[in-house]
């Protein structure tokens, strides 16, 4: 797999994500000043979808029970040696999100 256009740019809302579906896997997207970022978008405590929480500059708060992931490295902000959520790369292509699930991105913050 390679680049896929998923969305455009304006369609990722400020303060929370917008959910797509890429090869049967749901992917948040989040914007974050001018950046975009993907991760997968299920709370590893409950199966929650991130991207319906709120978010407040790169870190997301689940709605359900309030666990939080920057969305920009997948960590807890608080914990850089757990295990973070899957992101991938994203790139945008004249307005519209491409995003590469075959790119994961899990940088250590």
């Amino acid at each position: 797999m390679a680049y896929l256009a998923v969305a455009r740019v304006q369609d990722v809302p400020e303060g929370r994500g917008l959910c797509v579906r890429i090869a049967g896997i749901d992917v948040g997207l989040f914007r974050v000043g001018d950046e975009i970022c993907a991760m997968e978008n299920q709370c590893p405590h409950a199966g929650d979808p991130l991207s319906e929480g709120l978010l407040e500059g790169s870190i997301v708060t689940c709605r359900a029970h309030g666990w939080r992931f920057d969305v920009r490295t997948g960590f807890p902000p608080s914990d850089a040696d757990g295990f973070p959520i899957p992101c991938f790369a994203v790139r945008i292509v004249e307005g519209s999100v491409e995003v590469d699930l075959e790119a994961p991105l899990n940088r250590r913050p």
